[in-house]
């Protein structure tokens, strides 16, 4: 549905006229220049692609009809659908403001992903965002930052794309969280379906190796994590599950001690120590690399050695606890696996069983590190428009 106002005055003539005729019919036009739209619950999916998504929570519009697509196939990667599917095109019609209003009054939208080029009237939309931020999240991945990618949309979907850094400004005053990457905005989307927001930014970290506890330790304190010192108090109790030659510590490394405590372990230790907001576990599912590597075509479910099977079993029983551990203490659990991305078309059992929660696994420490402080932020940016509420209220 492409040649309208993207392409100038004559394609802008005979959009208008598209939409004047769709309101005498007393319809809304959503697009042109886009691919349609899919409501998974209800099984409709008038639109172009042949992939039809799943049934979740989080709503996408996407000025994109291929990056409406792809947003979606990335959430079904890590197991999550969608409400519903929005392939904006050029808004000739309503425009993102009437969308952000649609999703904030959804019932089955608890999470908003947007995917957008430009903005015709600004002010409308960021009054419409922070109305929407106040009740759900909104994430936004924002396409048209430097001067060839404004040429660009212009050319796309006839979008104006104005000062990135003031688009940057008015997102974090409106509790936009904003995404540099596509990858980065679905997993932060499917991050806060079910993830409690952290009341702080102290982090524990827990690892199986010790080089991924200093790469987490570097990525969370470059985003403004703390990553505290333990009292000596919850390092007694640590001490008692370890080996002898665990180095006390925070990240707390399980020094590859076969045997002693795991991971579901230690993290009631540290949720409960009241010094930490959050906890981050590195490397689960790591025996499915091994049982299904990338150079072989053998399958999990064919394993018939029985220590492996038996090291899958307990990935399983893992990923249980580790699903309800967050609801358990109201505090993130964020769990990385580098086989993430994988889980759900592979069938990881230990991981699938989070993911059937609705939690996401994170497929690199820096995403989960990027999470916990977009998560961070939110917590702020909601405690702060209460505190500026009863302000106003008392006086």
């Amino acid at each position: 549905s492409a040649g309208f106002a993207e392409l100038g005055d004559e394609g802008r003539t005979l959009q208008t006229q598209m939409v004047q005729r769709a309101g005498a019919g007393g319809m809304v036009l959503i697009g042109p220049n886009g691919q349609g739209i899919a409501v998974p619950r209800t099984k409709l999916y008038p639109w172009m692609p042949a992939f039809n998504p799943d049934p979740g929570s989080i709503g996408i519009a996407s000025q994109s009809g291929s990056v409406s697509t792809v947003l979606s196939q990335r959430l079904a990667e890590f197991g999550f659908g969608c409400s519903k599917v929005i392939s904006a095109g050029n808004c000739s019609d309503i425009g993102w403001p009437d969308y952000l209003e649609y999703f904030r009054r959804d019932p089955d939208t608890k999470v908003i992903l947007l995917h957008m080029e430009g903005l015709l009237d600004g002010q409308s939309f960021f009054q419409a965002a922070k109305r929407t931020s106040l009740v759900k999240p909104v994430v936004i991945v924002k396409a048209g930052r430097t001067q060839v990618g404004m040429s660009a949309a212009a050319t796309h979907t006839g979008a104006l794309a104005g000062s990135d850094r003031v688009f940057s400004a008015a997102c974090k005053q409106s509790g936009i969280i904003r995404m540099d990457k596509m990858e980065e905005a679905v997993i932060m989307a499917a991050a806060l379906v079910s993830t409690p927001l952290p009341a702080g930014r102290r982090v524990a970290i827990v690892t199986g190796g010790g080089g991924f506890g200093v790469i987490a330790a570097d990525v969370a304190a470059q985003a403004g994590l703390d990553v505290v010192r333990l009292s000596e108090e919850t390092i007694s109790k640590l001490r008692g599950m370890l080996p002898s030659w665990w180095a006390p510590n925070n990240p707390v490394d399980l020094v590859a001690g076969l045997g002693y405590a795991d991971a579901v372990d230690l993290i009631p230790i540290l949720m409960q120590s009241g010094e930490v907001d959050g906890v981050m576990s590195l490397g689960m599912g790591w025996i499915y690399a091994m049982l299904d590597p990338v150079n072989s075509q053998r399958e999990v479910r064919k394993a018939d050695n029985k220590i492996i099977q038996m090291l899958v079993d307990r990935d399983v029983e893992h990923g249980k606890r580790m699903a309800d551990y967050s609801r358990k203490w109201d505090k993130p659990l964020l769990v990385t696996s580098n086989v993430a991305r994988l889980a759900v078309r592979r069938g990881y059992a230990g991981l699938l069983e989070i993911l059937g929660r609705k939690f996401v696994v994170y497929p690199t420490i820096e995403e989960a590190v990027r999470a916990y402080a977009a998560m961070a932020d939110r917590y702020d940016f909601l405690q702060n428009h209460r505190s500026s509420d009863r302000t106003t209220k008392a006086q």
